[in-house]
């Protein structure tokens, strides 16, 4: 039922009025935006991440903790290389009138780390030059810096491949394929290496799943043959990671959620969810749902609600009219807008 064009058909049914909790020393209002987006951008690992076909949906979990302070928005796009995506990056990444974006999780490599000319599909290599500038770009994007310096960008790196696995899934699919195999894990460790020399050029943070699941498998440093390679004895911890061998299964998405919280804790401590407002006031808060110390109830008259959506105060410096927004939990004034 769309909202905007039926009436509702009893008290239960109406939608929030942006009230406010007035005081002596502040005055709150409280509406419903768009508010700030935590962005994954990447292949189809992103994409996938909120699937309920596995153990453990990244996605989704990080919706849940986020839940009513940031809108969690997924643009994994499955099958692109860093190339595709930079031209499909405006399209992805929210206009700053439209909605603020705090947190920007870049992931790619899977793709652009195939063997060239290899047999299935398209080629989908990009060397690893390209690999980086294209990255470059990305985080320094005219869509990015309209945000403002604030945007929390995350490089994620290329995590490790399974060769075995891969070459089964890749069999199935490609029956001709014979013993070829399309990606290696050595040359996938070369992109995630990429990340990381882009991450400390840039200085900005990077969550390094390439090294942490390489950890996790007993293999404490970065030197060939790593494990995934058909050069080393099957690793069974580094398989309960990978679904196919590239993509993740429900304890490789459990490891990203795990490293990503680390990483926001670390860097960024303020942006924890527990430190974030919520979206809209606490239902059993009674001071956010009274006007003048009584409830205001919304009426409906012209196919819309009679309630304003943003209170206006007149300040006794004798100021300007001006508009308070606040879009928190009891916070102060985020914005204030001159009227003209």
């Amino acid at each position: 039922m769309d909202s905007d064009t039926d009436t509702p058909s009893s008290e239960s049914d109406l939608p929030l009025r942006p009230g406010v909790a007035a005081t002596q020393e502040q005055q709150h209002t409280y509406t419903l935006s768009d508010g700030n987006r935590f962005v994954l951008f990447g292949d189809s690992i992103l994409q996938q991440s909120f699937s309920q076909n596995v153990s453990f949906a990244f996605g989704a979990a990080l919706t849940d903790i986020y839940s009513r302070r940031l809108d969690v928005f997924n643009r994994g796009l499955s099958g692109y290389n860093t190339l595709q995506a930079l031209r499909a990056q405006p399209l992805c990444l929210p206009m700053p009138e439209k909605a603020s974006m705090r947190f920007l999780l870049i992931m790619f490599g899977a793709n652009d780390s195939r063997i060239q000319n290899s047999p299935g599909g398209p080629d989908q290599f990009v060397r690893i030059e390209d690999f980086t500038s294209n990255l470059r770009h990305m985080v320094q994007h005219p869509c990015v810096k309209a945000h403002g310096e604030d945007v929390h960008i995350i490089l994620v790196t290329t995590p490790p491949i399974d060769e075995r696995k891969c070459l089964r899934a890749d069999q199935e699919k490609y029956p001709t394929l014979g013993q070829t195999l399309r990606r290696t894990a050595a040359n996938t460790a070369l992109y995630a290496q990429a990340i990381r020399d882009l991450g400390e050029e840039l200085q900005i943070p990077v969550l390094d799943i390439h090294r942490s699941m390489l950890a996790h498998a007993g293999h404490d440093h970065l030197t060939p043959p790593l494990p995934g390679s058909m050069d080393r004895p099957t690793n069974p911890t580094l398989q309960s990671f990978l679904s196919d061998g590239l993509h993740f299964s429900g304890e490789g998405y459990r490891l990203l959620y795990g490293e990503l919280m680390t990483l926001i804790e670390r860097y960024w401590p303020e942006s924890m969810p527990d430190r974030l407002p919520l979206m809209l006031p606490a239902w059993d808060f009674q001071p956010a749902w009274k006007v003048d110390g009584e409830i205001q109830e919304p009426e409906w008259e012209d196919g819309g609600w009679s309630a304003p959506l943003k209170q206006r105060v007149i300040f006794a410096s004798g100021g300007p009219e001006q508009e308070l927004l606040v879009t928190g939990q009891f916070t102060e004034v985020l914005k204030k807008v001159n009227k003209r």
